[in-house]
């Protein structure tokens, strides 16, 4: 049997606000080409909309649809994935766990990402609480049980 105190185990090093800044603006740029692409195979022009193409709604739905989805894959899916971590993130050194240090669960990663949402809505003070420590989570953090970790 391990007898193993909390003096043994060394503490995490949270990623700080400027570290998940810098990978949330590359993780945009992923998204942002990912949707694109799609939209391009669809035959949408996702860039150069038009007024008249955007007074469409059908369209402007497809176009926000296609965004919201290759954004909540891929968040989800890379954050769960053995990386832990999106490409923006894993740059930075960074990666997500749950609150015991575990990966994050699919259903976790995807609570996570859609509960962003909730800290865009509140003027953007959910990510702005991840400035403070001690273990500067978000408010989407805290809600989904998840941290980000440097490595």
């Amino acid at each position: 049997m391990s007898d193993t105190s909390a003096s043994d185990v060394l503490p995490f090093r949270y990623g700080g606000f400027l570290l998940r800044t810098v990978a949330a603006l590359i993780d945009l740029g992923i998204v942002w080409a990912f949707a694109w692409l799609i939209s391009a195979l669809l035959g949408i022009s996702f860039l150069a909309a038009t007024p008249e193409e955007l007074a469409n709604t059908t369209i402007l739905h497809v176009m926000i649809s296609i965004t919201l989805f290759v954004t909540w894959i891929y968040f989800a899916v890379m954050e769960s994935s053995a990386m832990q971590a999106t490409l923006g993130k894993a740059f930075m050194g960074l990666y997500v766990t749950d609150l015991r240090g575990v990966r994050a669960t699919f259903l976790r990663a995807s609570a996570r990402h859609w509960l962003k949402f909730l800290s865009t809505a509140i003027f953007f003070v959910g990510y702005l609480m991840a400035m403070f420590p001690p273990r500067h989570q978000g408010l989407h953090d805290m809600l989904a049980g998840c941290l980000v970790i440097k490595r």
